[in-house]
């Protein structure tokens, strides 16, 4: 009689962890599904009204609908609203930041799936990027060098997990280029230029830019890295378009398991790509047209991928704390009907947070098509 108490206590663990399981797997973002569904359905209006109140979404979702809102919208064509929510997703990032640590310790022993999601370093940096696309499509050329320095900041705190976006970058110099920041413009297109395998697509804009500032040793340097066919004393077009193309569909994050007889799981979410191809959009142009049209392309996947390995240290360090501590737990259970119990809850309870933003394109382009 003395152990029933404990045995009482271990058994109510059993059932913490079980409730756990089913609050991360339950309905709260049941919505976000159904909305994912419709819009890869190809109905994106409908989808957008089925995000339409984020008070039925649980606070540790909340994130996921700002995004996946904000995307959809911007497909719609709905700007104003697209930048609405994309704002409410800066917003809900920023607050959840300034929470303490204390308020993410349920995670240690339950599921990462509990805790509030905060975005990878590539989606927060994304939310910026469609934001100045928004701005730059509605003719809101300050707003949009706004979200260009917002976004600066995330690609120089966060260099190593992000360099692969060349997208953003490009666009982050050109919102600098259309308010006039041409000095700005050109140090992050010399940035873009070094995390480029290939750098030709920009350098005809750098060689300009270079001259422009003065800096004649720079403007001959890239003039002899220019492609044979690529002069770079041609005329610049009298005007550009600029098109911003989504390819593809964006990657999901799955799980990945190690098992360790009897009941040892360690759990880790990976990225699974599921648009493998990038088809180069084909733009034709007259011919009297001398200047070439330029493409710098993101490979999302990549991207988001190199964002979650940045934080592959920390995520180990925490998995490895939470499956000792489950085990010492169950090793000291005295009713061997129970440590089976709380076993069983804790092994099906070990599962990674394969939450993610799940409407972001495979690829994204930014092409420049001369006029």
């Amino acid at each position: 009689m003395r152990t029933w108490p404990k045995v009482q206590c271990i058994r109510s663990v059993a059932a913490v962890a079980l409730c756990c399981i089913l609050l991360a797997t339950g309905c709260a973002s049941g919505k976000i599904s159904r909305a994912r569904s419709q819009y890869y359905s190809g109905d994106a209006a409908g989808a957008a009204k089925v995000l339409n109140d984020p008070g039925e979404i649980a606070k540790r979702d909340r994130l996921l609908f700002y995004m996946e809102k904000g995307v959809i919208l911007h497909h719609v064509g709905d700007y104003h609203a697209s930048t609405a929510a994309l704002l409410e997703a800066v917003q809900f990032i920023e607050e959840e930041e300034r929470i303490s640590v204390s308020r993410q310790g349920g995670s240690l022993v339950t599921s990462e799936r509990l805790t509030v999601y905060r975005g990878e370093y590539e989606e927060r940096l994304l939310v910026h990027t469609y934001l100045m696309m928004n701005y730059l499509l509605l003719n809101a050329f300050d707003d949009a060098f706004v979200e260009a320095r917002q976004a600066l900041g995330i690609l120089e705190r966060h260099r190593k997990a992000v360099s692969g976006d060349h997208f953003s970058r490009a666009l982050i110099a050109h919102c600098f280029e259309a308010v006039g920041e041409i000095n700005g413009a050109y140090i992050e297109y010399k940035k873009l230029a070094e995390d480029m395998a290939d750098p030709s697509p920009i350098l005809a804009r750098l060689y300009r830019l270079a001259r422009q500032l003065g800096f004649a040793d720079d403007a001959q340097t890239y003039a002899a890295m220019m492609p044979g066919k690529q002069n770079p004393e041609s005329r610049p077009p009298a005007g550009e378009a600029i098109l911003f193309i989504a390819q593809g569909r964006g990657p999901v994050k799955v799980p990945r398991n190690i098992i360790l007889p009897p009941t040892i799981r360690f759990s880790f979410a990976g990225y699974r790509k599921q648009s493998l191809r990038f088809f180069r959009p084909d733009i034709v142009v007259s011919a009297e047209r001398q200047a070439p049209v330029s493409m710098v392309t993101t490979d999302v996947a990549r991207v988001l991928a190199a964002s979650l390995n940045d934080r592959a240290a920390r995520i180990i360090a925490k998995e490895t704390f939470r499956v000792a501590a489950k085990e010492s737990i169950s090793r000291n259970i005295d009713d061997p009907l129970t440590e089976i119990l709380v076993r069983l809850a804790f092994f099906l309870s070990e599962e990674p947070d394969t939450r993610g933003w799940q409407t972001l394109p495979a690829y994204l382009t930014l092409a420049r098509v001369p006029m």
